[in-house]
């Protein structure tokens, strides 16, 4: 396969619509809250597929599990957004949202999934409106899974280059924390630097 590259422009422009677009997630999730929240600034990295289970798993407890809603999307720029919580912070989650000194576990799948709704599509929608493209969204999945289950091999055995868009949210005072993850594939990378090299033509003419 052809090598997939981003130059610093490139990088640079896809940092800015990530930036604003973390920003509008941000307010977002803090309203839901009623607190205040933080979003890193976001990490790019391309990597070989069966280079993501170590990136990911560079950033977890290996002791812990975590709940993890994946959300694909499609259409000129199409790749999956992923949210990772450690089973600690969305106990803490369900108790601070419902106001609950012991959330049942439905009461935590319920605030996990609430909060990951208006994070995936604020993100995806702002970052792709940034882009000039619409996108269609799909039923998300959820799950709690072990640290080392998070990605799983044959997930990612037909695609050759993948790239990790990755920030953290972070809720201090409420302990509340989440990895989210944007990855696109292949023929997408492809798709969605013709996009940045677009928005950037259209600013620099």
């Amino acid at each position: 396969m052809k090598a997939i590259e981003l130059n610093e422009d490139q990088i640079d422009a896809l940092k800015e619509f990530m930036n604003v677009s973390i920003g509008a997630a941000t307010s977002n999730v803090a309203e839901l809250l009623d607190a205040f929240a933080t979003m890193h600034i976001p990490k790019i990295v391309i990597c070989n597929s069966d280079e993501l289970i170590a990136v990911i798993q560079s950033e977890v407890d290996p002791k812990s599990k975590y709940y993890v809603i994946k959300q694909l999307f499609s259409g000129k720029f199409g790749g999956e957004c992923m949210f990772v919580m450690k089973n600690s912070s969305a106990k803490n989650l369900g108790n601070y949202l419902y106001h609950i000194d012991n959330p049942s576990q439905d009461d935590i799948n319920d605030a996990v999934i609430e909060l990951t709704n208006i994070l995936s599509s604020t993100l995806i929608s702002r970052l792709t409106k940034e882009l000039g493209v619409q996108v269609q969204f799909f039923v998300p999945s959820a799950q709690i899974v072990n640290s080392e289950d998070i990605i799983y091999a044959e997930d990612i055995q037909h695609y050759s280059k993948i790239i990790i868009i990755s920030t953290v949210l972070e809720f201090k005072d409420q302990n509340i924390d989440g990895n989210i993850y944007i990855l696109t594939k292949d023929e997408a990378i492809n798709s969605l630097i013709e996009l940045i090299d677009n928005k950037l033509e259209e600013l620099y003419s």
